[in-house]
């Protein structure tokens, strides 16, 4: 039966208390299929249960009540089992694959009962239902890694004893919703976020510790006077922020960051986001670094893209989010100066220096350190190659526009010489 007058939010977390108990007993069956990797013992089994059962409830209240996931506290019996799981050396990786489960579980549960719900609101339901759960499982799951790593840090730490406050905030992950008050990252201050990525062939093992290494190399480089903070996100990947001095925004001397980068000695890449303020800044610039590292991918191996800051590609950076497109345009701009060899390649270089330097051939060939009229007769070809020719500053627009593109994420961009442009 149709509700036309409820609040579908609670509509649906009705429904799903109502099929509480045999949901979780069959979600609490399959992880244990699906994970061998876990300790099974009875009080682990009890534990997990009880954790299981918390974070169900805690997830229909948060339907329930329509509240924000900003400072959503992660249930009790949940941590209590994560830091079991951390004592008996249990992957923490094991642990956020059951957690993943327990969402798309409850998500598939859940969208059923929107067929309860008056047919027009409907698709704003579902979208809401995504949204809400989405929010609700990351906050969790991010505030359980930190106590994850809180107990593996107090019973491995050195000297056996726990870290301190510094150590803790430098190598925990937590979301930026609770980093203020679990870690005491300063949310209001100044930021600068990172994404970071190690090289593929990288031992697992060495992952973490090249993460820790590459943030204590950098910090000082940056002028992170106010701490960092270090978010695992993938096997290889990770995030970073900086918290800066809080006197206006202060300039990165992106050679010294190269260089302590550099010292580091990881084969791995990094992309930075603008400096931004406060808590909006802390979410602008990560999204600044991811569409940073997104170019970086596209144009370079993920072993040697080393460092790259969001001002030196944000027009590229903007575009990049439909590749297709921008490869698209590339292709139409620069016709057969698009090719995919070294040639040409070279042909694209000399372009578009000679561009960026004001249509200068001596400056060019001063930078190429070649004769200027190597410099003259490349440039000639080049706009041969494209079909444009410099009497028409819009078409040299594109042109400039299309071969920067090239230079940060060719061969992306690119198409082979058999290939139609």
């Amino acid at each position: 039966m149709v509700d036309v007058i409820a609040d579908p939010m609670s509509v649906i977390a009705r429904e799903m208390d109502r099929i509480r108990e045999d949901f979780i007993a069959e979600v609490f069956e399959e992880i244990k299929a699906e994970n061998r990797d876990l300790d099974y013992d009875a009080a682990m089994l009890d534990l997990w249960r009880a954790s299981l059962t918390d974070s169900v409830v805690a997830g229909i209240e948060f339907l329930a009540k329509g509240a924000t996931a900003d400072w959503l506290e992660a249930p009790a019996a949940s941590v209590a089992y994560v830091r079991a799981a951390a004592r008996r050396d249990v992957p923490l990786s094991v642990l956020v694959r059951a957690h993943r489960i327990v969402h798309s579980r409850f998500l598939e549960a859940a969208t059923r009962f929107v067929a309860l719900v008056e047919p027009a609101r409907q698709v704003p339901t579902i979208v809401d239902l995504v949204s809400r759960s989405a929010s609700f499982v990351d906050a969790v799951a991010d505030q359980l890694t930190v106590s994850y790593e809180l107990e593996r840090d107090e019973c491995g730490g050195d000297g056996g004893g726990r870290p301190s406050a510094d150590q803790a905030r430098d190598n925990i992950p937590v979301a930026a919703q609770v980093a203020d008050s679990v870690l005491t990252y300063p949310l209001d201050g100044v930021h600068i976020a990172a994404a970071l990525w190690v090289d593929e062939l990288m031992p697992p093992a060495e992952v973490v510790a090249s993460f820790d290494r590459v943030r204590r190399a950098v910090a000082a480089a940056v002028g992170a006077v106010n701490g960092t903070l270090l978010v695992p996100t993938h096997d290889r990947e990770a995030r970073l922020w900086f918290a800066l001095d809080g006197s206006g925004k202060p300039e990165i001397d992106q050679y010294r960051v190269r260089t302590a980068f550099e010292s580091a000695g990881v084969r791995a890449g990094l992309a930075f986001g603008r400096v931004e303020d406060g808590q909006s800044g802390f979410r602008a610039s990560l999204k600044q670094a991811e569409r940073v590292k997104a170019v970086a991918f596209a144009g370079r191996s993920r072993s040697d893209a080393g460092v790259v800051f969001y001002r030196e590609v944000a027009p590229i950076a903007l575009m990049a989010g439909d590749l297709d497109e921008l490869r698209s345009f590339v292709t139409d701009v620069l016709g057969e100066l698009g090719q995919d060899d070294e040639r040409t390649g070279w042909l694209r270089e000399t372009l578009r220096e000679f561009l960026s330097r004001n249509r200068s051939h001596v400056a060019t060939a001063e930078v190429m350190q070649l004769p200027p009229n190597i410099i003259r007769e490349a440039v000639t070809r080049a706009m041969h190659l494209c079909g444009h020719s410099f009497d028409d500053p819009d078409a040299v627009l594109r042109v400039q526009i299309a071969l920067e593109a090239c230079r940060w994420m060719a061969p992306a961009l690119l198409h082979m010489a058999h290939e139609c442009p």
